[in-house]
């Protein structure tokens, strides 16, 4: 199961180096842009910095150093070449994917480490503490709050980055207990595919699912298209064991347990600044023999709102939620891809003007996805109480096919991002969580702050939202922007931005990050979130388990 990153992946964008996003096929999008953003498309590509162009630092590494570390990972598992460094210098934000296009990597790791066991990790650990060494754990390198970027710190002598690919064996699954270990570095599709093989799945699924790997997961608490029904990873983690520098730290994996803090939840979200997690058993349940996605559209975004609170409040919940407010409704009707199928586009176009003259519109209303699965039963019954809530609450069925169009694509959206930056275009997300009475207020403040920051650099601006992640107390709330790129002071007009809107989060009552994580990108609010009591506490935490302060520098703060 062992992967290349450089077969497999940009290491300047996003995803596979031989698949893009079919712009083409898709001829409303561009002009829908142009128009709204005052665009003038010139053509459809995909970028293509040259890695050769990357001025990188020298290795600050010494020759005896990097000998003791190929003892203990063996020659080949030390890597300090251009293509290894570079490629782990950088995550998927914003940030970094404009330096990838500007050929630029400040913050290169002086040598990656691809160790195959844990006992091999603890000798790199025991390297790196004596030497000075920061160290950045790496799991597929998808953050995009700036988790695996180097940095560097006062006292510390130079950086390396611990890959985990090589860490992807399967331990144990047991069927009865319907639970699963693995070494914390697999990745998506081939935890799915061992599960598979026993009938289990873990219905983890982020839109990096195919990019990233479990360790990454717990770290960052991440959260999959379905973790509504599913819940988020830090739900599904039975037990962890993660090497610090001053040990092993190793929970037991029960259901449950009244001993004391809850260590599990204090790996989960530590984002490699306390340790590199090395394993974890999860909770899995039988494969699904039924997928129920279908479509919807409320006349407006609110009344989608209140349907989602009303099924979740009443237990009538689906494992996959996504309502989208008028701008991103919008927005999906001219991405959408017209069918090949002449007599089919027809009937298509011709149900879309039925449903305006009933008044409901992609323009002016609110298209959701809404998906169930398990038994073919059970997910029919609850797809019938959920149709009833959003007819309750305004909406129309559209049927199944726009529910299985989305979910096939599900994937894909992160492709396009990477050629509309070619176009001149700002587009990031940032989302929250906030609780249900708090939802519109935090919608339309928030919504507010990016135009007035995007507006700032005298860009027009297409600001969306959709509701997805949803609790019995409240939701999160998921944010995609855009528009045109301030030439030469890219990264200082998006800096701008996450300025107002991280204020505009904290202000309104919200939490800087549902699932996102922290990194660096999300400090400077995390902190003040966190409160000053509990950054102390974290801080000694920390000071316990890593006191010569090598992993993961300037990540949670710390």
């Amino acid at each position: 199961m062992t992967r290349s990153c450089e077969t497999l992946t940009r290491w300047w964008g996003w995803g596979d180096i031989n698949k893009t996003y079919p712009v083409e096929e898709r001829p409303t999008y561009i002009p829908y842009l142009e128009e709204k953003l005052g665009l003038d498309v010139k053509e459809v590509r995909v970028p293509d910095p040259d890695i050769e162009n990357v001025k990188l630092r020298k290795v600050r590494l010494k020759a005896a150093t990097l000998k003791a570390l190929a003892g203990v990972v063996g020659n080949k598992h030390v890597s300090t070449s251009r293509h290894d460094r570079v490629y782990h210098g950088l995550g998927k934000s914003y940030r970094d994917l404009i330096r990838g296009h500007l050929e630029q990597v400040p913050n290169p790791p002086d040598a990656v480490l691809f160790p195959a066991s844990e006992k091999e990790v603890k000798g790199i650990l025991k390297i790196a503490d004596k030497e000075s060494i920061a160290v950045v754990p790496f799991c597929g390198g998808s953050s995009v709050v700036g988790g695996v970027e180097p940095l560097n710190r006062k006292g510390l002598k130079g950086s390396i980055t611990v890959d985990l690919k090589r860490m992807d064996k399967v331990i144990r699954i047991d069927a009865e207990s319907q639970t699963a270990t693995f070494e914390a570095g697999i990745w998506g599709p081939e935890l799915e595919e061992e599960l598979a093989k026993h009938g289990l799945y873990l219905g983890h699924a982020p839109e990096s699912f195919k990019f990233s790997g479990l360790g990454g997961w717990i770290a960052s608490r991440s959260a999959g298209r379905q973790s509504t029904g599913y819940g988020k990873i830090e739900e599904m983690v039975e037990s962890v064991r993660m090497v610090t520098p001053r040990g092993v730290i190793n929970t037991l994996d029960v259901p449950a347990s009244a001993t004391g803090p809850d260590m599990d939840q204090i790996v989960c979200g530590s984002e490699g600044t306390l340790g590199i997690i090395t394993r974890a058993t999860v909770k899995v349940r039988p494969l699904p023999e039924s997928y129920d996605y279908r479509g919807l559209l409320f006349r407006e975004f609110e009344g989608g709102v209140q349907a989602v609170r009303e099924m979740m409040q009443g237990d009538v919940v689906p494992e996959a939620i996504r309502i989208s407010d008028t701008e991103e409704s919008a927005l999906a009707i001219n991405v959408r891809k017209p069918s090949s199928n002449a007599a089919k586009e027809m009937g298509t176009v011709a149900a879309l003007k039925a449903l305006d003259l009933l008044g409901y519109s992609f323009e002016r209303g609110a298209f959701a996805i809404l998906g169930c699965e398990g038994t073919k039963d059970d997910t029919s019954e609850r797809m019938k109480r959920i149709n009833a809530i959003c007819r309750k609450h305004g909406a129309v069925p559209l049927g199944k096919s726009a529910g299985n169009e989305w979910y096939h694509a599900r994937y894909d959206h992160p492709y396009l991002r990477d050629i509309m930056m070619a176009w001149g275009v700002m587009i990031d997300t940032l989302e929250t969580a906030t609780t249900w009475d708090n939802i519109m207020n935090v919608y339309n403040t928030v919504g507010e702050a990016i135009r007035e920051a995007i507006a700032d650099y005298g860009s027009e601006s297409i600001v969306t939202c959709h509701l997805s992640h949803s609790y019995r107390t409240g939701s999160s709330l998921y944010f995609i922007f855009f528009g045109k790129q301030a030439k030469g002071r890219e990264i200082e007009q998006w800096e701008h931005l996450k300025k107002k809107a991280g204020d505009a989060l904290l202000a309104s009552g919200a939490t800087i990050s549902h699932h996102h994580g922290v990194g660096y990108e999300h400090a400077p609010w995390f902190k003040k979130e966190y409160g000053g009591r509990g950054m102390e506490a974290l801080r000694a935490l920390k000071a316990e388990l890593d006191p010569n302060g090598i992993m993961n520098p300037g990540k949670l703060g710390l």
